[in-house]
């Protein structure tokens, strides 16, 4: 670890995810668009001050610009041999030695085809060869590079020496130079974030599952090595907090400069548009397109989801991505007052036959999610049609509409998915990343996950049983 600039120490544990998530100013956050980025830039240099910055910081990006084919340089400062404190000087080397292999093996995964270079430089000192680094990044850039360079007040001394030098760079090359944060999402709170300058990316499903295998190459920072006569690491750099910051969907770019194309709200509508669409076209080919009325499947998933429930009655119940209602049907025979949402006009159709007691409406998830108080909110199998932002603002807007005691279901198919923004794997570990109630039942099975947030910590208590 390198002296910081920032008051913290890596042991500790760290702003939590469902802080950070619940900051309402991701709305206004601008995303990338990759393929104005493909258009406008002919390569991307990624300068890291330490193996695994490369990762922790933009991992899921890296993976979906080299699938667009834009040629990939990644300079890494350092081996990062002084992680751990304490060492000798051959374990110092060694501990350096292995962190190259491990940022190799990560960047060969991401991006394959990659170029990577190991600059050398000493670790926890890039502060004294700002100039050197600067040269360094400014041969390898002309006018239609992006650098992408950590944050210059990332509260580690090398980081932001690093995201220095690389603004230099940029100068000297005529080049576009944004910075992403590492080290700023655990010791700052979101009112440290220069939101105005933030620029947000989705990483696709690929990336996701790409950079969660690149994070798995950091054994010499995450866990004990296999031979446990070394003596490092004391504790690991990357604990269950900064992991589950590096797996995130969403990653962050600063771009004070504004030089990185975002997508524009219309953009947005014809996803939505799209999205829609798609599902109206589904009943084409019959009124049941998700055979919930022969497969066991469905049935049992609803017979699971149902049993799971805290309470016999509610009196407001929401269902986010009703379909055509066999679910819905006995939601409301639980509640006093059902409303149910689709975005498929003729999914609302067919659920309003089967459910005439209900009120079901065609609505945009997440933005047409009404304030609330609701006592029961249910998301089954639809996250994983929504990309990455809209799941945070669908969970974090879900969360808000409870009422206080009332509880959040999620519920999802655990196989792979195709031709979806994500997989029911990746919806519900960021779910969990995003909501700050207590869990209080999951089901796993090979085919099912379903998980209950918040409401009484015990059926049994609340009837007086124990």
């Amino acid at each position: 670890m390198s002296t910081p600039t920032a008051s913290f120490t890596h042991t500790e544990e760290g702003t939590p995810e469902s802080i950070w998530w619940a900051a309402t100013q991701w709305d206004e956050v601008p995303i990338l668009d990759l393929h104005a980025t493909a258009a406008a830039f002919s390569k991307v240099i990624v300068a890291a001050a330490h193996p695994d910055d490369e990762t922790l910081g933009l991992g899921g990006l890296l993976t979906d610009l080299s699938k667009l084919g834009i040629p990939i340089t990644v300079l890494v400062a350092t081996a990062g041999e002084r992680s751990q404190a304490g060492l000798r000087d051959a374990d110092r080397s060694q501990l350096g030695i292995r962190r190259r292999r491990e940022v190799e093996q990560a960047v060969s995964g991401l991006a394959p085809g990659a170029s990577l270079t190991h600059l050398d430089m000493p670790d926890t000192h890039l502060d004294r060869h700002q100039d050197e680094l600067a040269r360094h990044i400014a041969q390898r850039a002309d006018q239609s590079t992006l650098i992408l360079a950590p944050w210059t007040d990332d509260g580690h001394a090398d980081h932001d020496a690093l995201g220095a030098a690389a603004i230099v760079a940029a100068g000297l090359a005529g080049a576009a130079v944004a910075h992403y944060p590492i080290w700023l999402w655990h010791w700052g709170q979101p009112a440290t974030l220069p939101w105005s300058s933030m620029v947000a990316t989705e990483t696709s499903l690929v990336g996701c599952w790409r950079k969660r295998a690149a994070l798995g190459a950091y054994v010499s920072q995450s866990a004990a090595p296999p031979d446990q006569t070394r003596p490092w690491p004391q504790a690991p750099i990357l604990g269950s907090t900064a992991m589950a910051r590096g797996r995130r969907l969403v990653e962050s770019l600063i771009d004070p400069s504004g030089t990185l194309p975002t997508l524009a709200p219309h953009v947005r509508v014809n996803r939505n548009a799209e999205r829609a669409a798609t599902f109206d076209r589904m009943y084409d080919a019959g009124a049941d397109p998700w055979h919930n009325a022969t497969s066991f499947y469905e049935e049992r998933r609803r017979a699971l989801l149902l049993a799971m429930l805290g309470a016999r009655r509610y009196g407001r119940v929401l269902e986010l991505g009703c379909a055509d209602g066999y679910l819905t049907a006995a939601l409301a025979d639980r509640a006093d007052e059902l409303l149910a949402l689709d975005a498929s006009e003729r999914a609302v159709e067919a659920a309003r036959v089967s459910t005439p007691h209900a009120r079901i409406e065609r609505a945009e998830v997440p933005r047409d999610i009404p304030r609330g108080p609701f006592d029961l909110i249910v998301l089954s199998e639809v996250g994983y049609f929504l990309t990455p932002i809209e799941l945070i603002q669908t969970v974090r807007r879900a969360e808000t509409a409870l009422a206080p005691g009332g509880e959040l279901v999620l519920c999802h198919w655990q196989h792979p998915t195709n031709r979806v923004p994500l997989d029911g794997l990746l919806v519900h570990e960021h779910a969990r990343c995003v909501i700050g109630r207590q869990l209080r039942a999951r089901h796993i099975d090979e085919d099912l996950c379903i998980e209950v947030w918040g409401g009484a910590p015990s059926v049994a208590a609340s009837e007086g049983r124990i």
